[in-house]
């Protein structure tokens, strides 16, 4: 059907005179009859009486007209959705995200967004950072906010890391630790500790990063309990069951009986990253990188560790 000629019929049916209503479309009248007969001909009925006198609409004509004005409308209302889509100013924004990252990072970056582009809508996702690259390889989530560029395979020719900040390492503990009562701690000073980490099966490339960089001070990482929440971690610190180094900004999480150290070791940081397609055509996502950008200075892209 075409949507012209359903505005044409309107006109004539609204005005019913074929001069007016071609004025009224900015069009000659002998092309706006012959579109008229091409509809009727098209629908196999008579929308007009037509005499030297006056023009006046069929039975068909009347019903047919209610409908061609809430096709029109609903039309209208799809043209202006497309552009609303193509600008970026309409959509949904699938997040996926570490669970670090909700307690700063993920809020700053949504308020800003939300009082810019206020009628996008969103759907967020907790997920590791390997998981995130599983979603983005599968077109589940659009970008992710991750702490590691991902140990997949191939993981860095199809997503494009940009560092948003280096954020560093903490070490929490329980109230009764020695350590408790130090404002600071070096990492060669957890040699014999017992570890609280998080799910090395749903973030292996996590585990990897602090096992490598306790490695370097002679110290093995092995946790004895592992959690997939920052919440339950510490709530395990804080009952006794042993320590965790937790990126800084999980320190406004303060259940009782535990104590945060800052690490003095110049390495001990960890990256929050942004995590796309390469490919990524998404007005949404290229607004979230600009807007990153603006917020966090972003100016690096990460590279994904080597697999294995």
């Amino acid at each position: 059907m075409n949507v012209n000629r359903l505005r044409y019929f309107c006109a004539v049916a609204e005005e019913l005179h074929f001069g007016r209503a071609a004025t009224r479309l900015h069009m000659a009248q002998p092309p706006l009859s012959q579109q008229i007969r091409l509809l009727e001909e098209q629908l196999g009925l008579p929308l007009f009486e037509r005499t030297t006198r006056k023009v006046s609409l069929t039975a068909a004509g009347r019903e047919l007209y209610v409908e061609a004005l809430r096709v029109l409308a609903e039309y209208d209302r799809f043209e202006q959705r497309v552009k609303e889509v193509k600008s970026g100013t309409r959509g949904t924004l699938r997040i996926g995200f570490v669970d670090s990252a909700s307690y700063d990072t993920m809020p700053r970056l949504l308020k800003a967004y939300r009082s810019r582009w206020p009628t996008v809508e969103y759907e967020l996702r907790s997920m590791s950072s390997d998981e995130q690259i599983a979603a983005l390889n599968q077109n589940r989530i659009d970008l992710g906010l991750s702490r590691t560029a991902g140990s997949h395979a191939g993981a860095h020719d199809s997503i494009e890391a940009l560092v948003l900040q280096r954020e560093r390492l903490a070490v929490a503990v329980p109230a009764d630790n020695p350590l408790a009562d130090e404002e600071t701690a070096a990492l060669a000073q957890l040699d014999g500790a017992t570890f609280i980490g998080f799910d090395r099966e749903v973030s292996p490339s996590l585990h990897r990063e602090l096992a490598g960089l306790l490695k370097g001070r002679g110290i093995d990482y092995e946790p004895v309990i592992e959690a997939t929440e920052y919440a339950t971690i510490l709530g395990l610190v804080a009952s006794g069951q042993g320590i965790a180094l937790i990126p800084n900004s999980v320190r406004t999480l303060r259940p009782p009986n535990l104590t945060f150290l800052s690490i003095d070791d110049d390495d001990a940081t960890i990256p929050l990253l942004l995590m796309t397609r390469r490919d990524e055509a998404s007005p949404l996502v290229a607004q979230v990188r600009d807007l990153a950008n603006e917020l966090f200075g972003v100016q690096q892209t990460a590279s994904a560790p080597p697999t294995s």
